[in-house]
């Protein structure tokens, strides 16, 4: 491995990725940071040195070793989807928002430095290069199944901001935003169109959710018509999610895709506050709803007495920091159009945070060389009792909000 870094790093300076005319001095390795909470790759800490003695501290990410976990997980297309962003879409994004004179209080990304997606015989040279935030102060939060109102807060005013610019591109040159959204591969779909999960999956982790509240509150749900309309959109879940994923204007964003607290970085205040949160980790990006996004994040992220008490406190704080973060000339989403656009994407939050709640409680993982049908009845039994309350919560919530007109 660091023979490997050696003979890439050296390359990658000669060819200017830490300024021009420079050559590669030295890397070390930094033991004191580990790669926490990445699942999809192997993340190395270190300290690249120049020939005029700069320091660079990076954070390295390296394609998995085991080829059909790579091929199943799309890690490739994974790689070329986060070059693709940090190299064309977020600096096209940066550029049409300087242009306009827009607002500098901008979304916190990390620095990026290179990117190779080689894949086949060279999959173990390939690598992305990004800078170490974790010097500057910049950490995952300490909790690790749900976050609190502060940090959810933090977190969607930087979504906001994020997604801010996608409307600022639409308005000064959509053609090109059109052009370049277009190099985004999907990692959601196999060829065949199935989900990531096989055989309706969506429809066994639904019902999951759907028997344990019906065995708990049968009276209040069992003949409720968004309750059905839930079982009718699980059970043909491929056709539900690309509906729910299929991008409709003028609403349209590039969403992080993967927006989730393990892939947020927070900077916080003398006291424990949060103050700023960094996003990173660009692997599925995709164009469609901002409530892609939102969904996936809240329900991933909140309690059920926090949806049940602050859900739209969450919204409205997304909605004015949308608002405050475009240049005036610019329109974006008010709260009813949001609240359209959940009702229509949440689905898609839930699909995900079905089988990847109960798996942050029960984080064993499962056998690579399981087949698809068996995958799933192990996720079935992820979390026991906890994780099967947890996902009735969610069905809940999506039928007190009717949040089914997919």
């Amino acid at each position: 491995m660091n023979a490997l870094l050696q003979e890439e790093l050296s390359e990658i300076v000669s060819n200017g990725a830490f300024g021009k005319n420079l050559k590669y001095d030295s890397f070390e390795l930094n033991k004191e940071y580990v790669g926490e909470d990445q699942y999809m790759s192997t993340v190395l800490f270190g300290t690249v040195t120049t020939s005029d003695k700069s320091q660079y501290q990076v954070v390295i990410k390296l394609k998995l070793r085991d080829e059909e976990l790579r091929v199943k997980l799309k890690i490739d297309y994974q790689f070329h989807n986060e070059i693709t962003m940090y190299e064309k879409i977020i600096p096209f994004l940066f550029e049409c928002h300087r242009s306009l004179k827009g607002i500098e209080d901008w979304p916190s990304l990390p620095r990026f430095f290179y990117g190779s997606n080689k894949c086949g015989e060279y999959s173990e040279k390939d690598l992305i290069v990004l800078e170490n935030v974790k010097p500057l102060g910049y950490q995952l939060s300490e909790e690790r199944l749900f976050i609190d109102y502060d940090h959810l807060v933090f977190a969607l005013r930087a979504l906001a901001k994020f997604h801010g610019l996608s409307y600022t591109a639409k308005y000064k040159d959509p053609h090109r935003l059109q052009k370049y959204v277009m190099y985004l591969r999907d990692t959601q779909f196999d060829v065949d169109g199935q989900w990531m999960l096989k055989n309706n999956a969506l429809k066994k982790l639904g019902k999951r959710g759907v028997d344990r509240l019906i065995e708990r509150s049968g009276d209040l749900y069992w003949d409720n018509e968004h309750l059905r309309r839930f079982n009718e959109l699980i059970d043909d879940g491929n056709n539900t999610l690309r509906r729910a994923l299929y991008h409709r204007e003028p609403l349209s964003v590039v969403c992080h895709g993967d927006f989730n607290r393990n892939n947020l970085l927070f900077q916080y205040d003398d006291s424990g506050l949060p103050v700023d949160v960094l996003l990173f980790d660009f692997g599925t990006p995709r164009y469609g709803s901002p409530a892609l996004d939102i969904s996936f994040f809240l329900y991933m992220n909140t309690t059920k007495n926090m949806r049940e008490s602050h859900w739209d406190d969450l919204l409205n704080e997304y909605c004015a920091t949308l608002a405050k973060s475009v240049p005036s000339v610019v329109c974006v989403p008010n709260r009813a159009q949001l609240d359209s656009e959940m009702a229509a994407c949440a689905i898609f939050g839930f699909a995900h945070a079905s089988f990847f709640l109960p798996c942050q409680i029960d984080p064993s993982p499962i056998d690579s060389e399981s087949d698809e049908e068996k995958s799933i009845e192990l996720l079935l039994q992820r979390g026991g009792d906890k994780g099967t309350d947890l996902v009735a919560d969610l069905v809940q919530h999506i039928v007190e909000m009717r949040y089914t007109n997919v």
